[in-house]
């Protein structure tokens, strides 16, 4: 399938707990922690979760590693136990053992062979992600890492998408895909960004409305073509919009021409009537009737005085006057008639 973004940018930035390094290992060992002593490892697990995303969306931030000793206190005020904090440096060494998702190394390569820019976000420090270095292959450096300790904060907040926009150049909020596989500190706020996003759905969840993903993969794998799929579909809907705004000026455009028309039939009718009421007027003139008097020439000062007030009279009653008045001359003109004949 051929590429649509070769005449662009082609820039990716990926999450790297979850999106690129499998970070099961960390809660499993809270869990294994609180299994041992005969507590929950499922509601060890779930506070866990809870108080790092509470932590990362505290006002005052702290460092990643003092974030891992700050939770594994409240997990034990939680639990009402004393066994999570003596753990905290060990849960904190134990990033170091994170590894790559099967499908990562192979489609980083592959997308940097191609020309893609690649870039990480990391709610980490930078300690722990230049121990990943040579497990991504060498694909990232200090220059293309974005993490929380530069920040000051942590993902989801937008402050860290901004950064990394400006960290990273990226020029507009479509010149790359933000890659992640976790929708609540990633996908979510990424999309406030109006970033395009890749949405690497391990978890098997759904999507919420009002932020979905422009493309939705279930492994790396997909991701390029699932890239060209998103951008296909995104140019398609532009050209719709841009067909739907031209229909529409359209459509403004002959409602004004019929319009238009319509005012200069209205225009021409009045002059017809205009042409008309003035063509009568001359010829009541030169047949000497007065205006507004279509039915007798008046024959004396009864008759002007009679004419004159039919021009405030309404036409009906005018009308009905002026034939009374016609057959009036009419048989005065009979009588005149029948006289002379004796």
């Amino acid at each position: 399938m051929q590429n649509n973004l070769d005449s662009e940018r082609r820039a990716l930035t990926f999450d790297l707990y979850g999106g690129l390094l499998n970070f099961k290992l960390i809660p499993h060992f809270v869990g294994q922690v609180a299994r041992e002593r005969n507590i929950s490892p499922e509601l060890a697990e779930f506070y866990f979760s809870l108080y790092m995303d509470r932590m990362m969306y505290s006002q005052d931030f702290v460092t990643y590693r003092d974030l891992l000793a700050m939770v594994m206190k409240y997990l034990d005020m939680e639990l009402n136990t004393n066994i999570f904090s003596p753990n905290a440096n060990e849960l904190y060494l134990l990033h170091n053992d994170l590894k790559p998702h099967h499908d990562v190394l192979p489609v980083l390569m592959a997308l940097r062979d191609k020309g893609y820019e690649l870039f990480l976000m990391a709610n980490s420090n930078i300690q722990l992600v230049q121990n990943y270095y040579d497990r991504l292959l060498g694909l990232f450096s200090d220059k293309t890492v974005l993490v929380a300790d530069e920040v000051r904060c942590y993902m989801p907040k937008i402050d860290f998408f901004r950064f990394a926009s400006t960290k990273f150049k990226l020029r507009s909020a479509d010149d790359h895909f933000h890659v992640a596989s976790d929708y609540f500190h990633d996908i979510v706020p990424a999309s406030r960004m109006q970033w395009l996003t890749a949405y690497i759905n391990r978890s098997k969840t759904g999507e919420m409305k009002g932020a979905e993903p422009s493309v939705t993969l279930t492994n790396m794998t997909e991701l390029e073509e699932g890239m060209t799929r998103a951008h296909q579909r995104i140019l398609e809907e532009e050209r719709a919009a841009q067909e739907r705004e031209m229909a529409v000026a359209r459509a403004k455009e002959e409602q004004a021409e019929a319009e238009a028309r319509q005012k200069a039939v209205q225009a021409a009718v009045q002059q017809q009537q205009m042409n008309q009421m003035y063509a009568q007027k001359q010829m009541y003139q030169k047949a000497g009737l007065h205006e507004g008097n279509q039915y007798f020439v008046p024959q004396n000062e009864k008759d002007r005085i009679l004419s004159e007030k039919m021009r405030n009279m309404s036409p009906t009653k005018a009308r009905a006057l002026a034939k009374a008045r016609e057959r009036a001359l009419a048989n005065a003109r009979l009588r005149e008639g029948g006289k002379g004949g004796f």
